[in-house]
């Protein structure tokens, strides 16, 4: 087991990763209009857009989880709404319920701007396969992350969870995270970069 920075080749296997992991934590397949749509919004794009970065955990020499996002919410933002979106978001329709609230929210513009974006300028995805769970893999992934964020000078990171995701909602406190703000639908968390 181990962790590498991701490259251009990883990228079939990070959207795989996020479709296995896709709903809550479980397998997303058939949830979309294809199966490549949840990841062309919360993974694929971190390995193109301004400040992103992105770590996989290896277990026998393949990808089987990863830790991605961005440095720069704001200009991230604009990027996927300008650039990504209209590219890979064209000719997708809603075709089932999922689709009802992933195609709207990718194409909303404000989508990944909230209140402590200022604070916490960075942000993240993390998943992990079951084979990779309760191994320490997300504990790892999270500190190497903290260690690039650190080196290029970043304050904050933060991300979004969803209020069915109990794993998560129960991991990221154990890792440093405070919540930020609690609603019907999620959490946001949020770690300040030089907290040990």
């Amino acid at each position: 087991m181990s962790i590498r920075p991701a490259t251009a080749a990883d990228s079939a296997a990070i959207a795989r990763i996020c479709l296995l992991t896709g709903s809550s934590g479980t397998d997303a397949t058939g949830k979309f209009c294809d199966d490549a749509a949840v990841s062309d919004v919360y993974a694929t794009p971190y390995l193109h857009g301004p400040g992103g970065f992105a770590l996989v955990w290896e277990l026998d020499g393949e990808p089987v989880g990863y830790i991605l996002g961005t440095t720069d919410t704001h200009a991230f933002q604009e990027w996927f709404s300008s650039d990504w979106w209209p590219r890979k978001g064209a000719g997708r329709s809603i075709k089932t319920a999922d689709d009802g609230w992933l195609i709207p929210s990718a194409a909303d513009p404000a989508r990944m701007l909230n209140a402590f974006v200022d604070d916490y300028p960075a942000h993240l995805h993390i998943d992990l396969l079951p084979e990779a769970q309760g191994q320490g893999a997300g504990r790892a992934l999270i500190e190497a992350m903290m260690g690039e964020l650190r080196e290029r000078g970043v304050p904050g990171v933060h991300l979004e969870t969803d209020i069915a995701n109990e794993g998560a909602n129960a991991f990221y406190p154990r890792v440093g995270f405070s919540e930020l703000l609690r609603t019907e639908g999620g959490f946001i968390w949020g770690r300040k970069v030089d907290q040990q």
